[in-house]
C-alpha cells in the first residue's frame, strides 16, 4: 500500500481514535535496518502525496488532532528515557520484567501511541537519520504551530508547563539526597542551585501563565538565570565524577548522579519547548525531543544500556585504583627491569613451597570441599605472602596496568604521531616487565620445588609426588594433548577479576572512608593505642584493595577445580609460575623416566600456559579500562604497526632491558612539575577548585 492509497484511507476514517493508520504511515516510512538513509527519501515522497492534493493535508491533520485530542503527556515528557527512584537492581529486575511481561499504559497517555508507532528497537536510528530541516518542512506543510507560539489556554502549554514543574521539584530533591550533600557539604550553607533552580522556575512558569506580555525569548532575565542555575547543578556533578578519587563511588551514587543528568537534560529541553530564540530553527526543540522520546521507548527496556549507563563511573574508578595498586607493576628504566627480577624471583621462591603444599594438600584425600578450601587458603596465604615479602607474581600484572594503558588512549584521539609512539613505548614497558617476570617466576619455582623434593627424598626415601601423581602433573601441563591452554584461560579470567576487586575494595575504602573509621575505633585504639591504630589504619589505606585482591585469587584458583568435579565439566586452572613448581616436583620423581620430547613439551607448556594467562588476563582488563573511559579507539591498526616495525628493528626492546643516558637538568624539571601537575592524584586539590562552583 503506497502513501496515496492510505491518505484515501485516512480520508474515509478520519475521526478514529485508533492509531493503526499512523502505524501504517510509519511502517512505510521505516527503512531497512541496513539502509537507514532511505527514511529521509520515504518521508519526503509521504510529503509529496500530501501535496498532490489539499485534501489528503487536511484530513491528515484531522485524524491526527482526533487521535491526540485529550492526551496526557505529562508522563512521557518526565518519565519516559530517565531512571526512576528505584535503585540500580530494582530497575534492572523491573526491565527484565517489563521485557517478558510489557507495561499496559493508560488509553489517555500518550506513550499508548509511542509504544505501539515505534515498536521496532531501532527505530531511533532512522528516526535520527532524517534532518530537522526534513521533519519542519513536513510540520510546516500540515500547518502546525511551535509550542512556544501555542496560545497559553491551549492544553499541550499548560501540560508542557506542568512536565517542567514536575521535573524541577525531581531535580531539587535528588540534589539534597544524603548521598550529594555528604560529598558537598557546602551545599548545606549557602543557597543550592538545586534549591534556587526549583524557585526559579515556579516563578518564571507563574510569570508565563499569567503575564500577557510576558518575554519568551531565551534573553528573558528570568530565563538567564534559571540557565545559571541549571549550569551550576551540572557543574556540581562533573565535581564529584572529576573527584572520584577522592569521594570514591559505588553504584547508588552512579545512579544518582545519573538519573540526575537525565533531569536537568530533560528540563532544557521541555524550556526551549516554550521560549523563543533567534538561533533556533523551526520546530528544533519539538524534533530534538521527538528523538531523544522515540530512543526512550525503543530502548526503555534495554537492560545493556542500562548497566552500561550506571557501572561506567564504578569501572572506571576501579580500574584506576587498580592501576594505582599495581604501579609498580611496570619496570620504567634498567634499574627498576632489574629490581623486577629481583622481586619476581621472590614470587618464585615461595610459589615453590606452595606447590610442595598442594601435593602434601592432595595426598591428605579430603573430602571435595574440604580439599578445595585448603587448596584456597594455600593459594591466598600464599599470595599474601607474596604481596607481604614485596615480591611480584607473573600474570598479575595486565589487570593492574590496564589502566595506565586506558590513560594513555585518551591522547591517542589527539592529532598527534607523539601520542602513538608514546603509547607504544608504553606497550613495550609492559611487556618488558612481563617478560621478566615470567623469567624471574620460572627460573625459580622450578629448582626450589625440585630441590625440596630431591632433599625430601634423599633423606626419606620417598616422592613427594609419587609416580602416578607426577606423570598427571606432566600430562595436565601438555599443550597438544591436555586442557592446559582452556584452562590457562580460566585463570586468566580470574587474574583479571583479582585486578578489578582490588580496585573494588581500593575504591571502597575511599568512599566508606574505612580508613578514617578505623582511626576512632574505640575498641581497636584501647587494645592497640593511637599510634598502631593510626599505623594500621595507614596500612588499610595503601594496602586492602591488594589484599582483597590476592585473598579472593586464591579463593578462585582453589576452587575451580572442585567446581569441575562437582559439574562433571572439564574445568581447572593453570598458572605459568604453579607450572614450573609442578614440573620440579614431577621432574624430581620421573625425570629419569621422561623421554626428551616429553621434557620439551612440557617446557613449551610452561610458556604457552603463561602466554595464554597473560592474554587472557590483558585483553579483558583493557577491554573494561576502554569501555570505563568510553574510549574509541580507530588507530588500532596504526599502532601495530608501529609496534611490528619496532619488533623488526630492536627485538630486545621487548624483553631486555634499555640504559639510558643520565638525564639532563631539563628533563628532571619537567618530570617534578609532571608529578606536581593536576592531574596528579596527589594534587586533587588544586583540581578540585577549578570545578567547585562558588557563590558570588
Amino acid at each position: 500500500m503506497d502513501f496515496s492509497d492510505i491518505l484515501e484511507l485516512i480520508k474515509v476514517q478520519h475521526q478514529d481514535k485508533s492509531s493503526d493508520l499512523l502505524l501504517t504511515i510509519v511502517e512505510r516510512i521505516r527503512p531497512p535496518k541496513n539502509n537507514l538513509s532511505l527514511a529521509t527519501e520515504n518521508i519526503k515522497g509521504f510529503a509529496d502525496s500530501l501535496k498532490e492534493n489539499p485534501e489528503h493535508i487536511a484530513f491528515f491533520r484531522c485524524y491526527l488532532e482526533t487521535l491526540f485530542d485529550q492526551k496526557q503527556y505529562i508522563q512521557i515528557f518526565t518519565e519516559s528515557g530517565i531512571l526512576t527512584n528505584k535503585g540500580f537492581f530494582s530497575e534492572a529486575f523491573d526491565r527484565i520484567n517489563t521485557y517478558f511481561l510489557p507495561k499496559v499504559y493508560d488509553e489517555k497517555d500518550v506513550m499508548t501511541i509511542f509504544v505501539s508507532v515505534f515498536y521496532q528497537k531501532w527505530d531511533f536510528l532512522w528516526v535520527n537519520e532524517i534532518s530537522n530541516e526534513t521533519y519542519a518542512g513536513l510540520f510546516q506543510l500540515l500547518g502546525w504551530t511551535e509550542i512556544q507560539n501555542l496560545p497559553k489556554e491551549e492544553k499541550l502549554i499548560s501540560q508542557t508547563l506542568n512536565s517542567i514543574l514536575v521535573v524541577s521539584q525531581r531535580i531539587a530533591a535528588l540534589g539534597l539526597e544524603p548521598e550529594i550533600l555528604s560529598k558537598l557539604p557546602e551545599l548545606e550553607y549557602f543557597d543550592s542551585p538545586f534549591i534556587v533552580q526549583n524557585k526559579s522556575v515556579f516563578d518564571y512558569v507563574d510569570l508565563y501563565q499569567k503575564d500577557l506580555d510576558f518575554d519568551k525569548i531565551d534573553q528573558n532575565s528570568d530565563y538567564k538565570h534559571l540557565m545559571v542555575m541549571l549550569s551550576q547543578c551540572e557543574e556540581y556533578i562533573l565535581l564529584i565524577r572529576k573527584n572520584k578519587r577522592k569521594f570514591g563511588t559505588d553504584l547508588h551514587l552512579s545512579y544518582l548522579l545519573l538519573r540526575l543528568k537525565q533531569n536537568i537534560e530533560r528540563l532544557k529541553s521541555l524550556l526551549k519547548l516554550v521560549s523563543k530564540s533567534d538561533n533556533q530553527s523551526d520546530f528544533q526543540g519539538e524534533i530534538e525531543l521527538l528523538k531523544v522520546l522515540v530512543r526512550a521507548v525503543n530502548r526503555r527496556n534495554s537492560l545493556s544500556d542500562h548497566i552500561e549507563d550506571n557501572v561506567n563511573l564504578l569501572a572506571f574508578q576501579i580500574t584506576e585504583h587498580a592501576g594505582k595498586t599495581g604501579e609498580h607493576y611496570i619496570a620504567n628504566s634498567a634499574k627498576e627491569w632489574w629490581k623486577m627480577l629481583v622481586s619476581s624471583m621472590g614470587g618464585g621462591f615461595i610459589v615453590g613451597f606452595l606447590s610442595v603444599i598442594k601435593v602434601l594438600i592432595y595426598y591428605l584425600r579430603l573430602p571435595l570441599f574440604g580439599e578445595a578450601f585448603m587448596y584456597s587458603m594455600n593459594y591466598s596465604l600464599g599470595f599474601i605472602g607474596i604481596h607481604l615479602t614485596h615480591s611480584t607474581l607473573a600474570t598479575k600484572q595486565p589487570a593492574m596496568t590496564a589502566s595506565k594503558l586506558a590513560a594513555a588512549l585518551d591522547e591517542v584521539e589527539k592529532p598527534k604521531s607523539v601520542a602513538l609512539g608514546n603509547l607504544s613505548e608504553f606497550v613495550v614497558k609492559i611487556f618488558r616487565s612481563q617478560f621478566i617476570a615470567f623469567v624471574g617466576n620460572v627460573v625459580i619455582a622450578f629448582p626450589v620445588a625440585f630441590l625440596i623434593a630431591f632433599g625430601y627424598h634423599h633423606f626419606s626415601g620417598n616422592h613427594i609426588a609419587g609416580d602416578e601423581k607426577a606423570f598427571k602433573l606432566i600430562a595436565e601441563m601438555d599443550p597438544l594433548n591436555s586442557l592446559a591452554i582452556f584452562h590457562a584461560g580460566i585463570a586468566g579470567v580470574f587474574l583479571f577479576l583479582s585486578g578489578m576487586i582490588s580496585g573494588y575494595y581500593d575504591n571502597k575504602s575511599v568512599y566508606n572512608k574505612i580508613p578514617q573509621r578505623i582511626k576512632i575505633h574505640k575498641g581497636l585504639v584501647r587494645f592497640m593505642g593511637q599510634k598502631r591504630t593510626d599505623g594500621f589504619s595507614h596500612y588499610i589505606d595503601n594496602n586492602l584493595g591488594s589484599l582483597a585482591g590476592n585473598f579472593f585469587l586464591g579463593i578462585f584458583l582453589g576452587f575451580m577445580g572442585t567446581i569441575g568435579v562437582i559439574l562433571g565439566l572439564p574445568l581447572d586452572i593453570q598458572h605459568i609460575t604453579f607450572a614450573s613448581g609442578n614440573f620440579g616436583l614431577a621432574f624430581a620423581s620421573i625425570g629419569d623416566q621422561l623421554t626428551f620430547s616429553q621434557v620439551l613439551l612440557s617446557i613449551a607448556g610452561v610458556f604457552s600456559i603463561g602466554a595464554m594467562n597473560f592474554l587472557v588476563s590483558f585483553s579483558l582488563a583493557i577491554f573494561v579500562a576502554i569501555k570505563s573511559r568510553k574510549v574509541t579507539f580507530k588507530q588500532s591498526r596504526k599502532l601495530f604497526g608501529i609496534l611490528f616495525l619496532r619488533f623488526i628493528k630492536r627485538p630486545h626492546h621487548f624483553f631486555l632491558p634499555i640504559y639510558e643516558k643520565e638525564p639532563s637538568r631539563e628533563n628532571l624539571l619537567q618530570k617534578d612539575l609532571e608529578k606536581k601537575s593536576p592531574n596528579n592524584g596527589d594534587n586533587i586539590e588544586n583540581e578540585e577548585r577549578k570545578v567547585r562552583p562558588f557563590k558570588k
